[in-house]
């Protein structure tokens, strides 16, 4: 598997930045990342499925490209759990739509918080990078969130070595 650098921004309650990491491709499982390369091979543009790993059965995976980038929503129990964007950074257009719909959701979903959803999404430069938003519903019982933070960084790194090898090989 390739290397790629790429960053990690995780929002709060509020939609502002509660957490900001960096990830080496190199350093993640290559059979983890796989299982994501595979689901877009297999699903094409935007698909809901089960994520295919044993006893992960119950958390679902719905994607949504637009363009060079897209929105994934990790669902559990029926519930959505988190909601991200994956910007690769090959179409400012691209990336400023999906960070506009994504801006709109925090809006929506943490409007009626306490503390105004002020951080403007917008702002956020580095490229490539993986925007999550853990969504407001209670977690079902004995969720790991961990185990979903592990998928996300995964599927980042899957979307973003297809998406700049796609634009590499051009």
């Amino acid at each position: 598997m390739s290397s790629l650098i790429f960053g990690d921004v995780t929002l709060d309650a509020a939609g502002n930045i509660r957490s900001r990491r960096t990830h080496d491709t190199a350093t993640l499982r290559p059979a983890a990342v796989e299982i994501f390369r595979d689901l877009f091979e297999r699903h094409g543009e935007g698909f809901r499925v089960p994520l295919p790993v044993e006893g992960l059965e119950h958390i679902e995976l719905a994607l949504s490209r637009s363009g060079t980038t897209a929105l994934a929503t990790f669902w559990v129990g029926g519930a959505p759990v988190t909601t991200s964007a994956l910007l690769p950074g090959i179409s400012p257009e691209d990336d400023r739509e999906v960070l506009e719909l994504l801006q709109d959701l925090v809006v929506q979903f943490f409007g009626d918080s306490p503390t105004e959803p002020g951080f403007d999404l917008l702002g956020l430069s580095d490229r490539p990078l993986l925007v999550t938003v853990p969504l407001p519903l209670p977690p079902p019982p004995g969720l790991d969130m961990g185990l979903i933070a592990d998928a996300e960084t995964c599927l980042a790194a899957a979307f973003f070595l297809s998406v700049i090898g796609d634009e590499s090989a051009d």
